[in-house]
């Protein structure tokens, strides 16, 4: 099972509310670096943790506005 990077909750997509399973090697190791985006292979929707709402590969918006 993989854990959430933020709150290290079981990672389950919000929008589908399924398990998160990649199904590529790529895609698991996206799931640990904050800056690419991840989809859910179920739902297609940016991965959001259920748990945390922390979205995976979504830009922090602070740093954009300065």
């Amino acid at each position: 099972m993989i854990k959430c990077c933020f709150c290290e909750q079981p990672l389950v997509c919000r929008e589908c509310r399924r398990p998160f399973t990649p199904r590529q090697g790529e895609t698991h190791v996206g799931v640990y670096q904050a800056d690419t985006a991840v989809s859910c292979p179920e739902c297609q929707k940016i991965l959001a943790c259920k748990a945390c709402g922390y979205v995976y590969g979504e830009n922090d918006k602070s740093d954009e506005a300065e």
